[in-house]
């Protein structure tokens, strides 16, 4: 019996591993240069889009994103990760917690980047 998922090409594999590498590092220049200047960032707080609201986003939320697995999904790629965020109070950060992303790409940049906390959310999204 075959894989109905085809499989995620290579260079998105490195393009998304990249990308994650540097939200967690906070390199705002890299996840720049690995996005489209239009990128979409969709998530709890909203939607809204490009290089600045990336850069914004970067500096308030202090994000840390590990890559569980990575699969081709809808036309899109799915990342299923692990979140920690600083916590305000200077304590250490709360456990890590699940989450879903949802990625396109384009010309071989992230261009939009939309956030759930399930799969089963993030499928209702594409209703």
């Amino acid at each position: 019996m075959s894989d109905p998922t085809p499989a995620v090409p290579a260079a998105t594999v490195t393009l998304l591993r990249d990308w994650h590498q540097a939200v967690s590092a906070k390199d705002v220049d890299r996840v720049l240069a690995l996005c489209t200047p239009d990128v979409e960032l969709r998530g709890p707080s909203g939607t809204g889009s490009g290089h600045d609201l990336v850069r914004d986003w970067l500096a308030r939320s202090g994000i840390r994103l590990r890559l569980r697995s990575l699969t081709s999904w809808h036309g899109a790629f799915l990342a299923e990760q692990e979140a920690t965020w600083p916590r305000v109070d200077g304590q250490p950060a709360a456990p890590a917690t699940a989450c879903v992303t949802v990625f396109d790409v384009r010309d071989g940049k992230v261009s939009s980047v939309a956030r759930y906390d399930t799969v089963e959310e993030a499928e209702s999204a594409r209703v």
